[in-house]
């Protein structure tokens, strides 16, 4: 089962991305998985709601795509220290930054980092799915 780590300080953004996960790409949320965890089409969603709890995550789970947004309460840009620790442990890790910061100089950051996409928020189902569906092969 493929892994998707939700990275949001935002519990209502979680449970957009998680919603759109279970009903665009027809999952269930149904599955023997901890609260923070969804069975979603043959995905296992995992969530973090911090830059620290999402390193920890990332360590013990290795999941296949991290979507991943900039600014959380450690900092404006805490998405793209959790980013530069991320690729600097495995540079293969594909990770999508979700985020409602545009700016071209943060985009070309990002890039120059190893991130595979960027969306701007708000997004619609389909281009998270289709996301999804580009980086994890289905």
């Amino acid at each position: 089962m493929k892994k998707i780590l939700i990275v949001d300080d935002s519990f209502f953004m979680r449970n957009v991305l998680k919603d759109i996960l279970v009903n665009v790409l027809g999952a269930s949320e149904k599955g023997g998985f901890a609260s923070r965890q969804k069975a979603a089409g043959g995905y296992k969603i995992l969530e973090a709601a911090s830059g620290n709890e999402a390193l920890k995550q990332f360590e013990m789970e290795r999941p296949d795509l991290i979507m991943l947004d900039i600014i959380m309460p450690e900092g404006e840009e805490e998405g793209i220290r959790v980013l530069r620790t991320v690729m600097q442990r495995d540079p293969k890790q594909r990770v999508v930054m979700i985020s409602a910061v545009g700016q071209d100089a943060t985009k070309e950051k990002c890039k120059r980092l190893g991130v595979k996409d960027y969306l701007i928020k708000p997004f619609d189902d389909e281009q998270i799915a289709e996301t999804v569906k580009k980086y994890l092969g289905d």
